[in-house]
């Protein structure tokens, strides 16, 4: 629970409007959306966590679909503020990943020890470039920063939309007998080698 509380506290402002559950559960405001001081205290309450959580804050508020068929709650016309993006590997072991995130020069806000076989970063997206908008996103960091970088580099090419899922630290994962827990955490997202 303490990396829980941790990392939320660390990467997140108290009104952000956070979305944790379940993969496929669909966001319901004051129930998986909720502000981080209310995550928070719902923690520190004993409350129980969660697998996933999306990277960016979120409106509360109803958007339409990417699929344009009915509305959403956690989608990515729901993101507020485009601070962070998630990259993961699927093709290299663990130790190849950490050596990886140990070299590479990127701003990075933490490492998430997933509980399985892959690691979760988060970089800063305001330190790599000025993102504001939706379309801002998609040129600057789907099309610059994954289609010409990261995905070249052997990264989930599935990663690069900004409502996406990362696994929360502090939850344990029964299926996996192993917690999803924090390997790094920046509050000033700078790059592990400097």
């Amino acid at each position: 629970m303490n990396d829980t509380i941790l990392f939320l506290e660390t990467v997140f402002k108290n009104d952000d409007k956070i979305w944790i559950d379940e993969h496929d559960k669909p966001g319901i405001p004051g129930r998986n959306i909720l502000t981080r001081a209310e995550w928070v205290e719902r923690f520190e309450n004993g409350g129980k966590t969660f697998p996933h959580i999306i990277c960016n804050p979120l409106s509360g508020l109803p958007a339409p679909k990417k699929t344009g068929d009915g509305v959403t709650y956690r989608g990515d016309n729901n993101v507020t503020q485009f601070r962070h993006c998630v990259v993961e590997f699927d093709n290299l072991t663990r130790e190849e990943q950490i050596r990886f995130w140990s070299a590479i020069k990127l701003p990075i806000v933490c490492l998430i020890d997933t509980g399985g076989k892959s690691i979760h970063a988060w970089l800063d997206v305001k330190k790599l470039t000025k993102v504001e908008t939706a379309e801002q996103w998609q040129t600057e960091i789907e099309e610059r920063l994954y289609n010409r970088l990261l995905i070249p580099m052997g990264v989930d090419a599935a990663c690069k939309n900004p409502a996406r899922l990362s696994r929360l630290p502090g939850h344990y994962r029964q299926e996996k007998e192993s917690w999803q827990r924090l390997l790094w955490l920046s509050p000033t997202g700078r790059a592990i080698c400097q």
